[in-house]
């Protein structure tokens, strides 16, 4: 019975939405389902620059005292808005870079925008995996990181 209404859901899916794959192959390789590289190199500099000399598809990370103090990019969902990550003491939440062979960045923990798009998202080797609850209030989303302790 459950196979069966597998079976429908996943018709009536195609027929909505169009087939997933190409009718010739009902398989994808691994480097076919990959988002495309938004990021394709990490740009060093000792001086924050302004936003408007940040451009789409430029990571810039700013330098100081040849330590990594902010990270700085255009917002990936394409709203145009230049995300600024700091990645030093004392601040928290704070990220940290990690660079690929190619030099391609990867950020941890995940970006998650609090205010204009909520746009929420994983940036590993200058790809952008999206989350499921991007457009999502942050404290709508999840309400039990941001309950009020006592």
């Amino acid at each position: 019975m459950l196979s069966w209404l597998l079976r429908l859901v996943w018709r009536l899916e195609e027929i909505i939405l169009g087939p997933r794959t190409p009718k010739t192959s009902n398989r994808t390789s691994f480097k076919e389902r990959l988002p495309g590289i938004l990021f394709a190199r990490n740009e060093v500099l000792e001086k924050t620059p302004s936003n408007d000399r940040v451009t789409p598809g430029q990571f810039i990370t700013v330098v100081h005292k040849g330590r990594p103090y902010w990270s700085l990019f255009r917002c990936p969902c394409g709203c145009g808005e230049v995300v600024s990550l700091p990645m030093h003491p004392p601040h928290n939440p704070r990220w940290r870079i990690e660079l690929s062979q190619d030099g391609r960045p990867t950020l941890h923990p995940s970006v998650w925008r609090n205010k204009g798009c909520m746009s929420h998202f994983w940036l590993r080797d200058g790809r952008v995996y999206w989350c499921g609850d991007t457009g999502v209030d942050p404290w709508r989303a999840r309400p039990d990181l941001y309950e009020r302790r006592m």
